[in-house]
């Protein structure tokens, strides 16, 4: 069921990818390549990598953050449901454990890319 779900996701994405790229040519005029060159997408507070990996581990845990938050209240109605019966309480207990263990994950993997960052930007400097 997820393998299908996530096939059409990425079916639709992979599909509506021009349109996006013809949307931005539209509003930006010119392609950039026509000019002779390929000018930076990004802002210019983005400019090295470290700031945009830093960037876009933010933005993830930013939108990440959330769908913690809602498997921690899940789990405490899984807990209020389970009102004593060993294996809902098992259920329970595994979705608190799972969720743990992805808000660790997480929040590691944002601490550890800004580790590397400060790291990768005090050797250049």
């Amino acid at each position: 069921m997820i393998k299908k779900i996530a096939g059409t996701m990425l079916l639709i994405m992979s599909l509506s990818l021009p349109v996006l790229v013809i949307a931005q040519d539209a509003v930006g005029g010119t392609i950039p390549l026509a000019k002779g060159g390929i000018s930076n997408p990004l802002k210019s507070d983005l400019d090295t990598f470290p700031k945009f990996v830093s960037k876009v581990t933010e933005t993830a845990v930013n939108i990440l953050i959330p769908f913690i938050v809602l498997a921690f209240v899940y789990t405490g109605f899984l807990f209020i449901k389970a009102q004593g019966n060993p294996e809902t309480l098992k259920e329970a207990k595994s979705s608190l454990w799972w969720s743990v263990i992805g808000a660790f994950i997480l929040l590691g993997a944002w601490s550890f890319a800004q580790i590397i960052g400060q790291t990768v930007s005090t050797i250049t400097n």
